[in-house]
């Protein structure tokens, strides 16, 4: 859905953005762009997306827009896209990610 308000225009996706929903949502994205304004992308009520509708949300972050998203899941994939870092947590809490599941961080020779 494409609310717009003069300002800027909000795309609000909902379900899958996966198979042809990618090619649908890139057509009303583009076509939101030819209208000059600022663009918002809103991922909130998304519960899928495959590798083509990633691509297509970095393209739209590329692009300048600003895309609005809630929930662990979907939050962590738009951090991702955007190459930004958690707002929450300690320094330790976000390199200790970075471990792979079942290694002590402390001691890696213990499995």
């Amino acid at each position: 859905m494409l609310h717009q308000d003069g300002r800027a225009c909000r795309l609000k996706l909902a379900g899958r953005l996966s198979g042809p929903w990618v090619g649908e949502t890139e057509n009303v994205w583009r076509s939101a762009l030819r209208s000059g304004e600022e663009v918002e992308v809103d991922v909130t009520e998304v519960t899928a997306v495959d590798s083509a509708g990633c691509e297509l949300l970095a393209a739209m972050h590329h692009a300048g827009a600003r895309l609005v998203a809630k929930g662990v899941w979907m939050t962590t994939l738009i951090r991702e896209i955007t190459n930004e870092q958690p707002a929450t947590g300690t320094k330790r809490q976000r390199l200790k990610k970075n471990v792979p599941h079942g290694e002590d961080s402390q001691n890696p020779e213990r499995h």
